[in-house]
């Protein structure tokens, strides 16, 4: 499950850490779920994030924007079609293919 880590802190650890601490930056990543951001001189430098979570994150974006689209669409697209008319142009269709 995703949090929202909008007002959370965020995970700051020194990019040596990925030299020296490994096991326990991998821990850290597998456990809070949430990116883990390594600084090299005091500046961002790469940013960690276990797999399974960058992908629940990427799963959820790809719905967000889908909810977008549709919601943009709801709001500028007036017309739609009903399932009965759907229906019957189909079927006008398929009668003049001779389906």
């Amino acid at each position: 499950m995703r949090t929202s880590s909008a007002s959370a802190v965020p995970y700051i650890r020194p990019i040596s850490d990925l030299r020296t601490d490994l096991n326990d930056v991998c821990d850290m990543a597998r456990t809070c779920r949430e990116p883990i951001f390594m600084t090299k001189n005091g500046k961002a430098s790469l940013v960690v994030m276990d797999c399974d979570a960058y992908e629940d994150q990427r799963q959820h974006d790809r719905y967000a924007m889908k909810l977008r689209e549709a919601e943009i669409e709801a709001r500028y697209r007036k017309d739609f079609v009903s399932q009965d008319q759907l229906d019957a142009t189909l079927q006008k269709v398929f009668d003049a293919w001779g389906v």
